[in-house]
């Protein structure tokens, strides 16, 4: 087992129990480790709807098969839970030496779970892991957790992951804090392990990680290292004046978030440059392990009293978040305000826009300062030191501050002013000017973040090549590729910094890391493949939040970023088209109108549906395009799982209205309903070269012709359903050509049946009765309306074909919403019967 030390502690708080368990080398390969294998537990392990901060929720330290080798920024560890902050799916990493430590103790990651009834810390020396008494440290700060531990257990070399006081409030925003400036910040990490009772955990370790070929692993290290070496980023700007070296460069393109997003340009930039950090307040940089970059800063600043503080920092985000968006240019009053949080255990970027959202609300008369105690105008730095520690207590306002921009946005009915996408506060870009990174926000899975996608390389840095940052063009599927990449990065793990220099081409290339993880871990990893694991990985989070409720409705940004322009600046009048960029992304992505993942992508990635009950067909049998083309297209934005070309409309219009389906519905279900009755092979390929799914053949035709559609479809990937339309056997002819190969068998009485009786509830015997006389799926139509649609699901249908309850009523798009969301309701409640009503054993 090369790369992993194979084993995962799991540690129950509720009962004190501590086990250890075998990596799951299944899991390792397709999600490799890190944020990839965290989320596939959390999606195997976790119940759906849980609360975050309750006993259910777990809290995984995650390690990679490249932590801790000579790989270049390998000193990375992962926390997946499910935010409280959220909702969704989670992971935030930091960097360091704990990542390393834990590993070298001979573990690859920690499950928590449960709940402890007093405060205890976990220590993890060389493979033995114990719980212990943390009553005397419950209440101390970063800084004085880490140093107390440290003399508990006698080593001072050992490494720790603690919270600090906001943890232990379940402050929202609080963070996980490592080697006392490091951290796994956002999401409200540390209000997890805070809910649980974890004060810290510290580990030493001294195991050596096996390597698959160290000879070749050596060779491809070394390579990446003169590669990022010798870029101008990574080998020198990063290096000499930190990551704030994009204060200047974020400004002059006009995105730089000023007075809570009411500008893209800061006149006083300079003042929080990293150039002129290099000047004053800089005395070292400072990297994590195995880090050829360097970014880290340690900096002395002087304090209020008159005292200098040591500190590290800050980065860009942070001087970003308490600076030009607060309205402040005094890099020595922004360095203290991030060691408070660094000493209290919160995020920076989501203190900092909590504080811009309240410094706006009260410019705008939102919120009173009697009710505040003082007033907190932009650019008051007594303001900034003062709301960061009452949100770290939750003192006054700060109780409300502590629940993050979106809670404390809807208590002072101030949403316009709350700058997040899906609970998560928006970091240091304004996407108006960045389109790819406007998509890249709204469509992360753990909400608004910048690095699931940092679109800004291209767009800005121009790195690794120049993109348009006001285009649309491109935009949906280079996002989508980095998100991709990104999601194996924080699998292997490595720091996102080395890919300004290893990417060579708007393809985002992962060859140096996919080479890297094959000689480390003797996984063949080719490009197509680390491309593949990082779509299964996205799409797994993806469908942990869409088992959470979340949609297209929560893929979205703040209304000012889409209704607003950019007030000045060099991107002054941009705005957003989202939709737009939606759409398009969707449809690369295999996902439905709605951003859920079809069953055709979820298979392919190796993953299993969500969903596995009967599925909604809109047959679409209007005589002409113009009046079929809006009925598919509200279909599909009503959840329609399978669009039907009709009969009728087949004959009209011919095979080219597949083809316009296709474009208005990219990831839907198409059936061409060709009723075919000869010439088996040709009508089937016709279909498939139009872009159809399914075609269908009458039931009534002889064997070779159904033989003939079968064979046609094997070859070009498609499905044969056969309709027992105007048999007088039906379920016998059902059984004949279920052996033929068909795919699907339709009971269906026929138009001219419908217009005669229009009641569905004679056949329903029959439906019961084919289904249980067939291994396929049963697809019921004729004249079907939503009352009837409780008998269908219980009679077993697997396909519910519905017509003019959908295609004639006046919104077709809530009335297929109401079939989907009827079908699926009684199906979840038929699965839990079946659950509750099976013997346990």
């Amino acid at each position: 087992m090369n790369g992993y030390m194979g084993k995962i502690l799991r540690v129950d708080l509720s009962s004190k129990e501590i086990s250890i368990e075998e990596l799951n080398m299944d899991i390792a390969y397709q999600f490799i480790g890190g944020r990839g294998y965290g989320a596939k537990v959390l999606f195997d392990e976790l119940p759906v709807g849980i609360d975050p901060l309750g006993p259910k929720n777990k809290l995984i330290f995650m390690t990679g098969p490249l932590t801790g080798t000579p790989a270049p920024t390998s000193g990375r560890y992962s926390v997946s839970t499910k935010s409280p902050l959220t909702g969704t799916i989670f992971d935030a990493n930091g960097g360091g030496y704990f990542g390393v430590e834990l590993k070298r103790a001979g573990f690859d990651g920690i499950i928590i779970e449960g709940v402890s009834d007093t405060p205890v810390f976990l220590s993890v020396i060389n493979g033995k892991a114990e719980l212990n008494d943390a009553t005397n440290i419950w209440g101390l700060d970063v800084f004085e957790t880490e140093a107390r531990l440290k003399q508990i257990i006698g080593e001072p070399y050992a490494r720790v992951a603690c919270i600090g006081p906001a943890g232990e409030r379940l402050v929202k925003i609080a963070a996980i804090m490592n080697d006392k400036h490091r951290t796994a910040a956002r999401g409200g990490v540390g209000a997890v392990m805070g809910s649980k009772k974890l004060k810290a955990i510290i580990v030493k370790g001294s195991a050596e990680i096996p390597i698959a070929n160290r000879y070749a692993f050596m060779k491809e290290v070394k390579r990446c290292i003169n590669v990022i070496k010798g870029h101008p980023v990574t080998g020198d700007g990063l290096g000499r004046y930190g990551t704030a070296i994009l204060i200047h460069i974020i400004n002059k393109a006009g995105i730089l978030p000023v007075r809570n997003y009411k500008s893209g340009f800061f006149e006083e930039a300079e003042k929080v440059s990293g150039e002129y950090m290099a000047k004053t307040i800089l005395k070292g940089k400072k990297g994590c392990f195995a880090c050829p970059i360097m970014c880290g800063r340690i900096t002395n600043v002087k304090l209020p009293n008159g005292n200098i503080l040591e500190t590290e920092g800050p980065e860009y985000e942070t001087i970003w978040a308490f600076g030009p968006n607060c309205g402040i240019s005094d890099i020595e009053a922004i360095a203290i305000a991030n060691d408070m949080c660094n000493k209290y255990g919160i995020d920076t970027i989501s203190m900092g826009q909590v504080i811009a959202f309240l410094m706006a609300c009260y410019e705008n008369g939102k919120i009173d300062a009697k009710n505040i105690g003082f007033e907190p105008k932009f650019g008051d730095i007594e303001s900034l030191y003062k709301l960061i520690k009452m949100t770290a207590f939750r003192e006054g306002i700060g109780n409300i501050l502590a629940e993050g921009v979106k809670r404390a946005s809807e208590i002072f009915n101030a949403e316009d002013y709350a700058f997040h996408v899906k609970g998560l506060e928006l970091p240091a870009y304004d996407p108006r000017g960045a389109k790819g990174m406007a998509l890249a926000y709204a469509t992360s899975n753990r909400g608004g973040c910048h690095l699931r996608a940092f679109m800004v390389a291209p767009e800005i840095l121009s790195i690794p090549r120049y993109l348009n940052p006001n285009s649309y063009e491109n935009k949906a599927l280079l996002t989508k590729i980095m998100q991709d990449v990104f999601a194996v990065l924080d699998s292997l793990i490595l720091c996102k910094y080395s890919t300004l220099a290893l990417f060579s081409t708007l393809n985002f290339e992962p060859d140096f890391y996919a080479r890297l993880l094959t000689t480390a871990t003797g996984f063949y990893v080719d490009r197509e493949e680390f491309y593949k694991i990082g779509e299964r990985i996205y799409n797994l989070e993806r469908l942990f939040n869409v088992r959470e409720g979340f949609s297209r409705k929560d893929d979205t940004l703040p209304k000012r970023l889409l209704t607003e322009p950019l007030p000045d600046g060099p991107a002054k009048g941009e705005i957003i088209n989202l939709d737009r960029l939606l759409n398009e992304y969707y449809a690369i992505r295999g996902w439905d109108y709605n951003g859920v993942p079809t069953d055709k992508k979820v298979l392919e990635l190796g993953l299993t549906p969500l969903y596995d009950g009967p599925k909604i067909q809109v047959a679409i049998d209007e005589r002409y395009m113009k009046d079929a083309l809006p009925i598919a297209e509200a279909a599909y934005r009503g959840g329609a799982d399978i669009i039907e070309a009709g009969t009728p409309l087949i004959k009209s219009e011919g095979l080219r209205v597949i083809k316009e389906f296709r474009k208005l519905c990219p990831n839907a279900t198409i059936v061409a309903d060709l009723k075919t009755f000869d010439t088996g092979w040709l009508e089937t390929e016709l279909a498939a070269e139009n872009g159809a799914d399914i075609v269908t053949v009458m039931g009534a035709t002889d064997d070779y012709t159904i033989k003939d559609a079968v064979g046609a479809a094997r070859k070009y990937g498609l499905k044969v359903m056969v309709d027992l339309m105007n048999l007088k056997d039906p379920i016998s002819r059902a059984i004949e050509v279920e052996k033929l190969g068909v795919d699907i068998v339709c009971l269906h009485v026929g138009i001219s049946a419908q217009i005669r009786e229009r009641e569905v509830d004679q056949k329903i015997a029959m439906v019961e009765s084919l289904v249980k006389s067939v291994n396929i799926p049963v697809a019921v139509a004729g004249g079907i309306k939503l009352e009837v649609v409780p008998l269908l699901v219980k009679a077993g249908a697997k396909i519910i074909i519905v017509g003019g309850a959908i295609t004639k009523s006046a919104n077709p798009e809530e009335a297929t919403r109401r079939f989907v969301t009827t079908v699926r309701k009684l199906w979840n409640e038929y699965k839990q019967k079946l659950t509750s009503s099976s013997p346990k054993g």
